[in-house]
């Protein structure tokens, strides 16, 4: 059995083995906006939208045919900063989820649109329908820039892995979770993330606005959604910004001389030796955020991120530790006596384990890291499972840091999303 196949098998285990848990912890905060049973709340062409079966199905045939693209829209309110987590099916045709959308006129929308159709590859990318066109493939992370330029910054997985690993059910049921945090976002389809987005176009980009579902114009189609959940996030989030710009060191120094010869750059990913030991950390302060990054293991070996870090650049320096050791994601480290408060049946000295059995990739998987600082709150979640979680941390600004700590590790993809507490 090859590497490949190795690291894929693992992957379809991991995710039917935390599936379930990972469905009873993000369904806190969720309401349900489509009640099963009728168009309470949402509004379409009733020649072409009808509840059957408990979902909401649009469908065209020779003789009832859409007039150029049409949605259905909810009209329980707007989405600013959310999680929406809907299932669909299309059994032939093109069709979309509208998010942060603007009504042109009734039941044409111009806005954000995840893909839904029956095309691995394709299904999952983001499009602005009436707008900019195109914007996000699968498999790709993306900044546009303030002149609305696209740039494809990296990658966030492989599309031909994605498709190889069934990240799309074809003709069956298959699950989006969309995540729009201030000028980020993310889609997921059956857990796995399909693209990513920072969107510095402040001319056209949208940043709250309806949420609908859409009948594509051409020949005709059916497709059904259900299960329609969506979580409002409270935090004023500010403008995502990349902690690393695939190209070099800039705005990052080294913990020491020695430790220079550990780190390198090559194809947007950020490399380290293992040795020297050491850390290299940003240059800015940072105090509440969502960092998102994806790193991986050569071998089992050791590393992590430092947050809130202070004081003189020693090993190991002030600060709280997500640890990256290899199967240990999600652990904490306390780090010279940094004050906060962890679950103390999980804690012994200064380590916190991890709630859940680990759920990382095997070596040469790309595992997502996502640590939410926010005040006196934190929260690791690894690969989209909540892992651990302290309180009462002190609220300082500090810096971010990536360890170099005895064996080979990557890191890519490293994106900060500010939180903000004055009101905007």
């Amino acid at each position: 059995m090859n590497g490949m196949l190795k690291i894929t098998i693992a992957a379809a285990c991991a995710v039917m083995l935390f599936a379930n848990v990972q469905a009873a912890e993000t369904e806190v905060g969720f309401e349900s906006i489509f009640n099963g049973k009728d168009l309470t709340g949402w509004d379409g062409d009733p020649r072409l939208w009808s509840v059957v079966d408990g979902a909401i199905r649009g469908q065209t045939t020779p003789e009832n045919k859409a007039k150029g693209n049409t949605f259905c829209i909810w009209r329980g309110g707007t989405l600013k900063n959310f999680i929406l987590k809907i299932q669909f099916r299309i059994q032939n045709g093109n069709s979309g989820i509208q998010y942060r959308s603007k009504e042109l006129d009734r039941w044409r929308i111009t806005g954000y649109q995840a893909e839904v159709e029956n095309k691995p590859g394709k299904v999952g990318f983001l499009y602005h329908e009436k707008g900019r066109g195109w914007l996000v493939n699968v498999g790709d992370i993306m900044e546009i820039d303030a002149a609305g330029k696209k740039n494809v910054i990296g990658q966030i997985a492989d599309q031909k892995q994605l498709i190889e690993d069934g990240y799309y059910k074809n003709k069956d049921w298959n699950e989006y979770t969309i995540i729009c945090r201030g000028n980020h976002i993310v889609h997921y389809l059956n857990g796995f993330q399909t693209m990513e987005l920072i969107d510095n176009d402040k001319k056209n980009r949208l940043m709250e606005g309806l949420l609908a579902l859409q009948i594509h114009s051409g020949p005709p189609m059916t497709v059904e959604f259900k299960n329609i959940r969506v979580k409002h996030l409270p935090g004023h989030f500010g403008e995502a910004i990349r902690l690393f710009n695939g190209k070099d060191l800039d705005n990052w120094t080294y913990s020491s001389d020695p430790v220079k010869a550990a780190w390198s750059v090559k194809a947007a990913v950020l490399a380290n030796k293992g040795k020297p030991v050491g850390y290299i950390r940003t240059k800015a302060d940072y105090t509440s955020y969502i960092l998102r990054l994806q790193h991986r293991h050569l071998g089992k070996g050791n590393g992590g991120v430092l947050m809130r870090m202070v004081g003189k650049d020693k090993v190991w320096p002030r600060s709280i530790e997500a640890q990256g050791q290899f199967r240990a994601a999600g652990d904490i480290w306390n780090i010279d006596k940094f004050p906060m408060k962890t679950a103390a049946d999980r804690t012994k000295g200064r380590h916190t384990r991890k709630q859940h059995p680990t759920n990382e990739k095997p070596v040469g998987g790309w595992n997502q890291y996502e640590i939410t600082l926010d005040g006196e709150y934190l929260e690791l979640k690894v690969n989209e499972l909540v892992q651990n979680v302290a309180t009462e941390c002190w609220i300082t600004p500090g810096k971010i840091c990536l360890q170099s700590e005895g064996s080979p590790m990557e890191f890519r993809n490293l994106v900060l999303i500010p939180i903000n507490k004055e009101t905007p």
